[in-house]
């Protein structure tokens, strides 16, 4: 009597994507949740220090209404909605080259928490380059935001992105 393994018994299984192998796709719709996330954690860490929770919405869309974006208290339909959406947009795109860079390029894994802890990382280099360098010439008024906060945000986004592309694009990588 012979025991033998079979050779697939031998060979890992890759889970199942629950998307289509689209260039960026997990990464853009990861980065959708991280940005949800991040408004979330925005809103509670607002509300927390006793100001308004469209406060952060508003702060972004100044780049398109300037000061009259911040004037009124409260909710306003139309700094918000255009802050959110430009938050949304941009967490997309970032989440796309998350994507792009920790599958195509870098080739991690998806086990043992990988890209969690690259999306904690990514969180804390967006934070860096957009508290540093892009936020002092785009829109300065972000700049006002408590930064221990804006910290706190991005990590939060970072986090939830990892998590969320780990979930979306679980198999071992192929190219």
């Amino acid at each position: 009597m012979s025991f033998s393994t079979p050779s697939s018994a031998l060979k890992p299984q890759s889970a199942a994507s629950p998307l289509p192998d689209v260039i960026g796709l997990g990464g853009a719709i990861a980065g959708l949740a991280g940005g949800l996330a991040m408004a979330i954690v925005a809103a509670l860490i607002s509300a927390s220090m006793g100001e308004d929770i469209w406060h952060e919405s508003k702060r972004i869309a100044a780049i398109v209404y300037g000061p009259a974006a911040l004037a009124g208290p409260g909710f306003d339909l139309g700094p918000v909605l255009v802050g959110t959406l430009i938050h949304l947009i941009v967490s997309a795109l970032l989440g796309a080259i998350f994507g792009i860079v920790t599958r195509r390029w870098l080739h991690l894994t998806s086990d043992f928490g990988t890209p969690v802890m690259a999306g904690l990382v990514y969180g804390l280099l967006i934070w860096m380059v957009a508290y540093f360098a892009v936020l002092p010439l785009i829109n300065p008024a972000l700049l006002e935001i408590y930064p221990p906060a804006f910290i706190i945000q991005h990590v939060a986004y970072g986090v939830v992105l990892g998590l969320v592309y780990m979930w979306l694009r679980p198999q071992p990588y192929q190219s």
